[in-house]
């Protein structure tokens, strides 16, 4: 394994089990427990400032004191002299070090081996996408290697709990695509007894528990895969008063009529190729722990999508969230997500429907990197898009999957990724409203209002040192979420300039851009992609000059007549130049009929170069 030589010596971290540290290969004792507890929290947030605030909370919870925040110090402390001990007395770290009220910890390549887990299991699922099955089971064989118990084994603290229950998830989870990889390999005389153990010890978890069932059956023991399912129902109806999802009772019934669809391709020379086992995706990102605000929202849209649930009849449930760039739509759409996926057992799809470059993706690669995610082999993807999204639907019906489609570009992009059983749900964000979706719940995501904006800001940043810095801070950003982000990151990368310093960077408009757009990114990145997206639309060169001719306009907005004499054309063609503006998310529209800019986009709009909106 490859790792860092940080300062005086190689750091290795190990948390897929009772935390460790070692040093050149050397194992160092982290210290007691809350002290390793406050390890794991900036491991888990590697290469990412960490408030001190927030540690506090994620170690002690609701039991943290007014002497809390002060430990939190003496830990750091000490976890220097551990990482760094040849380091002089007073000399600045380089692997922990301080960030205006918070830490950072330095992890490299090779450090940590959760992340060495997370790349080999992305490395196993693109071999497995590529037909290569058995080059899949090793690469997941050495990530499961890394396991030396339960991960962060007993470390204290509310951060510590929830992050133990989402790595158990994610062992457990691997465990079933090794043995769904066993399955395709014929190896199930290998793997039976080991997956009977696991499935012993889960018998309400119905992926394993199919799994197991398929093993027995191509081992010639109908019987018991029969008695397999029949203990899952029995489990599930004392425990939850449900029947098997869909996808068990299929092969049950498979099973009892001996299909030999359920048999293992013999002519392929890799069975990965031919052989398909469904997979059950677990893809949503990670939800912000820092999340602010919405609070109603997210508990009204989780309770939409959810009540229609496992349906059989009427037409998918689908939900637009849109906004502004940088209002938060994505890390909102993850939040209700992550509320729903009891609700969707089946599995989370997640998917960008944008490339890197801002350009919208192609249909039909979108449709076939869903259906090699849900288990179909490469080389039975249909050439045709068309085809490809005949097979996606024929693939989710009937299955409780929720897809998360992040970043559609508009109806038609949308319409062909969406299946057609009603026991799907799929969640979609967008710049504009997308009206034009048929049976659509639109939800519109305007900034924060000044308390919730405000509360984000303290979670960023710590306490405010002076009131005034704050409130600069706050009205530079304007409630923007991501512009808070930014600029929390900004203080915390310059501990020795403070909040002042910040406030006024942000006062002056010249800097309040650049300001907000560390290493290019933030708030210009978002903007800058906002304005590449109009520009290469129908009209959209016209609706880019539009822009910045509207942008000086001030906070009161304006309506189609007043747009029209700003632009000189006729109010038609000022109109239609609003709503191309609006569908990308650069312009705001009432419900009275007035338009408005964000403080920002006006801002970005005035430093456009010069240009008119050519006459129709």
């Amino acid at each position: 394994m490859v790792a860092r030589a940080g300062a005086g010596g190689v750091l290795r971290y190990e948390l897929l089990g009772p935390l460790l540290v070692r040093r050149a290969g050397v194992a160092r004792d982290p210290g007691p427990a809350m002290q390793c507890a406050v390890l794991a929290v900036l491991l888990l947030n590697a290469n990412e400032p960490v408030p001190r605030e927030q540690i506090t909370q994620a170690v002690w919870g609701a039991r943290a004191t007014a002497n809390s925040t002060g430990l939190v110090a003496t830990y750091i402390s000490r976890l220097r002299r551990i990482l760094e001990p040849e380091r002089p007395p007073r000399a600045a770290g380089t692997v922990l070090t301080s960030y205006g009220a918070g830490y950072r910890l330095a992890v490299g390549p090779g450090e940590l081996d959760l992340h060495e887990f997370e790349s080999a299991r992305q490395r196993a699922r693109v071999q497995r996408a590529a037909g290569e099955a058995a080059r899949a089971a090793a690469t997941l064989d050495e990530a499961l290697a890394l396991w030396r118990g339960g991960g962060l084994d007993g470390l204290p603290g509310p951060f510590a709990a929830l992050h133990r229950t989402r790595l158990a998830e994610l062992r457990l989870a691997t465990l079933e695509e090794r043995f769904e990889l066993a399955l395709l390999l014929g190896r199930q005389h290998e793997v039976v007894a080991e997956l009977g153990l696991l499935a012993a010890a889960h018998p309400r978890r119905e992926r394993l528990r199919g799994l197991l069932m398929l093993a027995l059956y191509r081992a010639g023991r109908q019987s018991e895969a029969l008695a397999v399912f029949a203990q899952t129902r029995q489990a599930l109806i004392d425990s939850q008063g449900l029947e098997p999802g869909k996808e068990l009772a299929d092969l049950q019934r498979r099973i009892l009529l001996g299909d030999p669809g359920l048999e293992l391709e013999r002519s392929s020379p890799d069975p990965g190729a031919r052989w398909r086992v469904i997979c059950r995706p677990a893809q949503l990102p990670s939800d912000l722990a820092d999340f602010t605000g919405r609070s109603a929202e997210v508990r009204s849209l989780a309770r939409s999508l959810g009540a229609g649930a496992g349906s059989r009849t009427g037409a998918v449930p689908v939900a637009v969230v849109s906004g502004p760039p940088g209002v938060g739509k994505t890390a909102f759409a993850v939040r209700v997500a992550h509320r729903l996926r009891d609700r969707f057992p089946d599995g989370q799809l997640y998917a960008g429907l944008h490339e890197a470059d801002g350009r919208p993706g192609e249909v039909g690669a979108l449709l076939g990197a869903l259906l090699t995610d849900l288990g179909v082999a490469s080389e039975a993807l249909p050439a045709e898009p068309e085809r490809r999204g005949a097979l996606f639907r024929s693939v989710t019906a009937g299955r409780r999957l929720l897809l998360v489609l992040d970043d559609a570009r508009d109806e038609a992009q949308l319409a062909a990724l969406l299946p057609g059983s009603p026991s799907c749900a799929v969640l979609v964000t967008a710049r504009g409203r997308l009206a034009g979706l048929p049976g659509g719940r639109a939800v519109v995501l305007d900034c924060l209002g000044a308390g919730d904006a405000r509360r984000l800001w303290r979670r960023l940043a710590g306490e405010p040192g002076r009131a005034a810095g704050e409130a600069a801070v706050l009205a530079a950003c304007a409630g923007l979420p991501l512009a808070l982000r930014a600029a929390g990151g900004r203080l915390l990368a310059r501990p020795g300039r403070g909040l002042g310093a910040l406030a006024a960077r942000l006062a002056d408009e010249e800097h309040r851009l650049a300001e907000l757009s560390p290493g290019g990114a933030g708030v210009l990145r978002a903007l800058g992609s906002a304005r590449s997206r109009l520009r290469r639309a129908p009209d959209g060169p016209a609706a880019v000059a539009a822009l910045r001719l509207l942008a000086p306009v001030g906070p009161g907005g304006f309506d189609v007549p007043t747009a029209a004499g700003l632009l000189g054309r006729s109010e038609p063609r000022a109109e239609s130049l609003l709503d191309l503006l609006t569908e990308h998310g650069l312009l705001l529209a009432a419900d009275d009929g007035r338009y408005g800019m964000h403080p920002l986009t006006a801002l970005f709009g005035r430093s456009a170069p010069a240009g008119r909106p050519a006459r129709r």
